[in-house]
């Protein structure tokens, strides 16, 4: 199962957009921290709204100390997302070994209490690069591509390819 931690303030329009980016890409729930009491009930009523029409299960929680949660998910392996680390590329095939992963994303520059407790420090970019991006490049490396066909159960909606026009149709 794969985890995402959001670390610094993100504002309501950020976080359903790393929430969206997170569901669509494979990851199980999302935490920000620290916790935004003004956002947090839309953005779980949200949340709840998408996986109900766009199926799947998809948790988004809050929490105050980072530092805990990320002590307190020992079969994890952490990995912080960030321009700094070992590149993407050279750590694909050790990574996909583990079973549990909680990614840590942070939303300003680089915060050493979090890579100094991270397992793995994977640079994404050595470029500067969004939260969004981060997750979004990680989860599709990760799952090779396969997570752009993924099947989320419970659907009510469904989208049907066409190329000059939205088709949504309801999910059988």
């Amino acid at each position: 199962m794969i985890s995402v931690l959001i670390v610094g303030k993100a504002n309501y329009e950020d976080s359903v957009d790393m929430s969206l980016i997170a569901r669509a890409f494979g990851a199980a729930n999302i935490t920000f921290s620290p916790a935004n009491s003004r956002i947090k009930a839309k953005l779980k009523k949200h949340m709840a709204q998408v996986s109900k029409k766009w199926g799947g299960k998809f948790e988004v929680d809050f929490c105050n100390n980072w530092l805990e949660l990320v002590k307190n998910k020992r079969n994890y392996i952490k990995i912080y997302l960030t321009r700094y680390g070992i590149p993407l590329r050279k750590m694909t095939y050790r990574i996909t070994t583990y079973k549990n992963i909680l990614l840590i994303a942070t939303t300003s520059e680089s915060v050493k209490s979090v890579y100094t407790n991270a397992d793995f420090n994977i640079s994404i970019s050595s470029q500067p690069h969004t939260c969004g991006s981060s997750l979004a490049v990680f989860l599709h490396d990760f799952y090779h591509g396969r997570e752009l066909a993924m099947h989320f159960e419970n659907a009510e909606s469904k989208v049907v390819p066409s190329d000059h026009s939205v088709i949504v149709k309801e999910a059988q």
